[in-house]
């Protein structure tokens, strides 16, 4: 499988994350809105909040805080944050307050910033406070390679590509679409072109939290993995996971092809029976590959599938047939 990346995630309707991902999916069900008006409410929501909360003044920091440079790299003089390389603060619309970017602001908040409604700017350069921009209007200095004024998204690391898709309603990492991407209606999200007709659609496949670690797919920054089966986990998710498991945590469905290794499983079966005392005793076993049911001997830790010779089988039952 190609990994498949996909920038802009979100948790519980407790957390303005869930509110975020409630909201989102209010406005994809609505039938009587067209595809663009669905992704300008997208748009606007793309960072989410509560509404009780948004409001409520982040916490005041000094004005040398304010004025001072930030750097994504101290050492090398590259100005931004932890998160993007930028030579621009944003003052948040919500609580006026200036932050390097809306990580950072949401850090020290009650509430969460809606990076996609930011009216003005702070030049790190020369410090003058000013409506949105790709450039400052006072030194004429370009703050960040890539600007969309959508999204409000700044970021100048010269390794990174970005690009809007209207029906996602966010930028996405890579060239662009027709490029390296393309954007599946089905599943609603932005695919690595060479998955365009060699992928499992899922309805609004990133419409759900990671299996691992929960955090929402859609909108988030971390990369994402469409496993074989069609179901999607984050990068980094996916390869712990698979130190552990060669199973989907999904559907439970194998990750790959098992065959080499249920071979030893056969071998080691025939090299190690089971105790004579367990020879009546039958399972009742559903595959997780093929999802059917089937009957086969019983074993302290193997089950294998009668029609695709499957091990990655569930056990259902199990019971004594005498003769």
């Amino acid at each position: 499988m190609t990994l498949c990346t996909m920038t802009p995630s979100y948790m519980s309707s407790a957390t303005p994350e869930g509110e975020l991902r409630k909201r989102i999916r209010q406005i994809q069900d609505d039938d009587a809105l067209e595809p663009a008006e669905k992704a300008q409410r997208i748009q606007r929501l793309m960072s989410g909040g509560h509404a009780n909360s948004r409001f409520q003044p982040a916490k005041r920091r000094s004005i040398e805080d304010v004025n001072a440079p930030t750097y994504y790299n101290e050492k090398q003089q590259i100005l931004g944050c932890e998160h993007y390389q930028r030579k621009v603060k944003l003052q948040a619309n919500c609580c006026s307050e200036i932050f390097p970017c809306r990580f950072c602001h949401d850090r020290v908040s009650h509430h969460t910033m809606v990076r996609s409604e930011t009216k003005n700017m702070k030049c790190m350069l020369c410090g003058a406070l000013q409506p949105a921009a790709q450039s400052c209007r006072e030194c004429k200095q370009i703050l960040a390679r890539y600007y969309c004024d959508l999204c409000k998204l700044w970021d100048d690391d010269p390794n990174k590509t970005s690009y809007h898709c209207d029906k996602c309603g966010l930028c996405r990492s890579g060239r662009g679409l027709g490029d390296d991407y393309f954007h599946c209606d089905t599943c609603n999200v932005c695919l690595s072109i060479n998955m365009k007709n060699n992928h499992r659609c899922i309805e609004r496949s990133l419409d759900n939290d990671c299996p691992i670690c929960g955090e929402y797919l859609f909108t988030s920054t971390t990369r994402s993995y469409f496993m074989p089966c069609g179901h999607s986990i984050h990068v980094p998710c996916y390869i712990a996971h698979r130190e552990t498991s060669y199973q989907c945590p999904t559907c439970l469905k194998s990750l790959g092809d098992m065959t080499a290794y249920f071979e030893r499983v056969d071998q080691d079966i025939m090299q190690q029976p089971m105790p004579p005392e367990y020879q009546y005793h039958v399972s009742h076993i559903f595959c997780n590959d093929c999802e059917t049911r089937s009957r086969t001997k019983y074993h302290f830790f193997h089950h294998k599938c009668e029609n695709c010779n499957s091990y990655n089988t569930t056990v259902l039952q199990t019971e004594i047939i005498r003769p």
